[in-house]
């Protein structure tokens, strides 16, 4: 019998063989990854957490003021994606932290002023705040700072959530003390809320109190000891009153060359609703400006924020320095703005452009490009579940109201809400689209404001019926659910400072 049909030439045979041993090679390494994939899963990345007090649109990248000077900030924004047009989820400090902490809109909460209890707040005190969001996903949280409101913080939340806290869990700030250098109060006999001026000689900018927690930051850092994954929040106080800061930041800021905000108006309250006063109208511009010390006023606010900025670029530095930087994620926000005169306001607490849009810089490694910008409406509510879905984490279920903004990381065409919403007060809204702020009181009455022509809300169009289309949209965006306001706490009152000038020995 001919066997011949059935042999195979010696080149094929080869050939065979090279084909069995890379498809043998192929499913023992295809198997073996998939050992290690199931034993050691997906590196988590991990979080630096960066707030600022008070900071409005005063920003070189935010082009809220010439005059202001904030190129660490500008530089950090080009490294990521830049968001223009965000928004906080309420102007006042403890309303908007609650709601970024805790991923839920006041209007849910209840929780709408400064006054509002946290602890004594179920819907808020039964959520799982961002911190212990990650300590449960096996992250290791250390804080420091101002992250939360302080009486918040210090005296109900007590470190909830963080593995550590600088300076402790029940407090949250360095001292202020003996930071000035001149006892005089520039409104008379104030207290501190209503202070500012440079620091006394002997204070540098280590050891400002905001120099000192950015020193901590930059400290666990570089030490290369964290554990990670980790969320390492950084909170800084400035440009919050009271504005201390050592005179080289006064002096890059020169008396004589300080303008007043292009954005005031003498008569510019003349065709809003009466129900602004409501909101916490402080009588601080109308001293300031009778006692002349509007311009050493914002020369201070710029001071304090050129040294924040620094302070900034010294932590993120840190980080670049550090064994940590191609795996973490840098979010950066302010809590709310800041109105120096603008609606003759010297305060946050009100619905206007310049109380509600903040700064907020993500640099996401995989997801931002850098030189990114959106001009989509955005909120500080999206914090919570953008780092859930930047870390690959499940949020928890039915308690966030923010959106994933990681969708616009990877593509700022894509589709999106056409609006965002502030809440200040019970039924008070603004609400803000790329085009225009549609503000409505409880009480009623309305302000809209057409932002491709009129950048300081001068003109309220409320009642040109030639807007009652655009009305009617905006306030389809308001939300539907208005919880009643939940029980508030009586804060200390605040302490006259006094300068305690370091010793020299």
């Amino acid at each position: 019998m001919d066997f011949n049909h059935l042999l195979v030439p010696k080149a094929s045979m080869k050939q065979n063989m090279n084909l069995f041993l890379a498809v043998l090679l192929w499913y023992i390494v295809g198997t073996t990854s998939q050992g290690q994939d199931s034993d050691q899963p997906d590196e988590k990345p991990n979080v630096l957490f960066i707030a600022i007090d008070d900071l409005n649109d005063w920003t070189d990248m935010l082009k809220g003021n010439p005059q202001a000077k904030t190129p660490h900030m500008d530089k950090l924004a080009s490294k990521g994606m830049l968001f223009t047009n965000a928004h906080c989820a309420a102007p006042a400090c403890g309303p908007s932290r609650s709601a970024i902490m805790s991923g839920i809109r006041p209007s849910t909460s209840g929780n709408y002023i400064n006054k509002s209890s946290f602890i004594h707040n179920p819907i808020l005190n039964n959520s799982v705040l961002l911190p212990e969001f990650f300590q449960q996903n096996g992250y290791y949280v250390a804080g420091g700072g101002k992250l939360f409101h302080g009486y918040h913080f210090n005296e109900e939340v007590k470190g909830r959530g963080f593995d550590e806290y600088f300076p402790s869990k029940t407090q949250d700030l360095p001292s202020f003390e003996g930071l000035k250098f001149s006892s005089k109060l520039p409104l008379g006999g104030w207290a501190r809320q209503a202070d500012w001026g440079p620091c006394h000689p002997d204070v540098t900018v280590d050891y400002h109190p905001d120099g000192i927690t950015a020193n901590w930051a930059k400290k666990k850092l570089l030490g290369g000891e964290l554990q990670e994954p980790f969320f390492l929040g950084a909170g800084i106080f400035q440009p919050h009153l009271p504005n201390y800061a050592p005179q080289e930041y006064f002096d890059r800021f020169p008396l004589e060359e300080i303008e007043l905000p292009e954005g005031y108006r003498e008569d510019d309250l003349e065709d809003v609703p009466a129900a602004h006063s409501k909101m916490a109208h402080n009588p601080w511009l109308q001293r300031i400006r009778k006692t002349g010390q509007w311009k050493p006023a914002i020369q201070a606010y710029l001071a304090c924020t050129a040294m924040v900025d620094d302070l900034i670029g010294q932590i993120v530095r840190a980080l670049e320095k550090s064994k940590y930087t191609d795996n973490t994620i840098i979010v950066l926000w302010s809590d709310h703005g800041f109105q120096l005169g603008e609606k003759e306001r010297w305060a946050k607490y009100s619905l206007w452009e310049r109380a509600t849009r903040v700064n907020m810089i993500w640099v996401a490694p995989g997801a931002t490009t850098p030189g990114t910008t959106t001009a989509k409406p955005t909120n500080l509510l999206d914090i919570y579940p953008t780092l859930a879905s930047l870390a690959g984490l499940e949020p928890p279920e039915g308690q966030l109201e923010g959106k994933d903004l990681s969708v616009l990381m990877k593509n700022p065409n894509a589709s999106w809400d056409d609006t965002t919403v502030t809440t200040f007060g019970y039924k008070n809204y603004g609400v803000r689209s790329d085009r225009y702020r549609y503000i409505v009181y409880e009480d009623g009455t309305e302000e809209l404001y057409d932002h491709n022509k009129d950048r300081w809300e001068w003109k309220n169009l409320a009642e040109n019926p030639e807007y009652a289309e655009v009305k009617e949209e905006l306030r389809e965006e308001l939300p539907t659910h208005h919880e009643p306001p939940g029980i508030t706490y009586v804060p200390p009152k605040p302490k006259l400072l006094r300068p305690q000038p370091k010793s020299k020995e």
